[in-house]
């Protein structure tokens, strides 16, 4: 009889959320997160692996996908979590924030040859931007007043550094670090781009979707505030160049 009862007690019980029941996706965009060699790394990539592992969970798998349809499917499909992604004004409201992975400039680069000047952008700006689609450079551009027919928007990062090559785009937005690797990756001099403004500073994060359990999130975000405030952090700082 006991043991009749301790079974229906365990079976009413509530079960703790685990990474499993979360969809893990991210994108292909050096240093935060890239596959290289079919392998996929990253600063973000090993420090959800060190989360996990404060958490005691097991490495679940993570799907690459393009950021426009990732960050589609964020806003439309619950426990799902997306990184890294900028944590913008207009988004606060509309995910669940694990942060910060890092804190990253968001600027508009130029190729260095053009000794491009900018003091403000806005409405009556001349220029043409490049951006990601649904990315943070796109919203910032906008958000400034930057006409939508004055942005040329890629599907990556790589497609919009080709652009900005051969000159179809003045400027494009995205942050510094993340240009120089990309540049090199592509086999360009990364002395070719420099930034020449400011758009905003933000944190990058881990973005979920509404509806995700909140016990898991009250979790995730201990465990990472445990794993950003220790040694392996500052390592993987270090190992990343941010």
């Amino acid at each position: 009889m006991l043991h009749r009862y301790l079974l229906l007690l365990c079976l009413t019980l509530p079960f703790a959320a685990r990474a499993e029941n979360i969809s893990f996706v991210t994108e292909n965009l050096r240093p935060f997160n890239y596959v290289e060699d079919a392998h996929l790394t990253g600063i973000s990539v090993e420090l959800l692996r060190l989360v996990w592992q404060e958490m005691g969970e097991d490495p679940q798998p993570i799907k690459v996908q393009t950021w426009e349809k990732a960050y589609y499917l964020l806003q439309h499909r619950p426990n799902m979590a997306l990184f890294l992604t900028m944590r913008s004004p207009r988004r606060e409201h509309m995910f669940h924030w694990a942060c910060p992975i890092t804190t990253s400039n968001i600027k508009l680069i130029a190729l260095k040859s053009r000794a491009i000047k900018i003091d403000q952008i806005g409405p009556n700006s001349k220029l043409l931007f490049g951006a990601m689609k649904a990315g943070v450079g796109e919203q910032l551009l906008l958000y400034k007043g930057v006409e939508f027919e004055q942005i040329s928007l890629t599907e990556d990062l790589e497609k919009a550094l080709r652009m900005l090559k051969r000159e179809r785009v003045d400027v494009i937005a995205s942050e510094p670090e993340v240009v120089e690797q990309t540049a090199k990756a592509l086999g360009f001099e990364s002395e070719l781009f420099e930034p020449v403004h400011q758009l905003g500073k933000l944190e990058g994060c881990y973005a979920f979707s509404q509806g995700t359990d909140p016990d898991y999130l009250q979790r995730f975000r201990a465990a990472l505030s445990k794993v950003t405030s220790g040694e392996q952090y500052q390592g993987l700082l270090k190992k990343y160049k941010m």
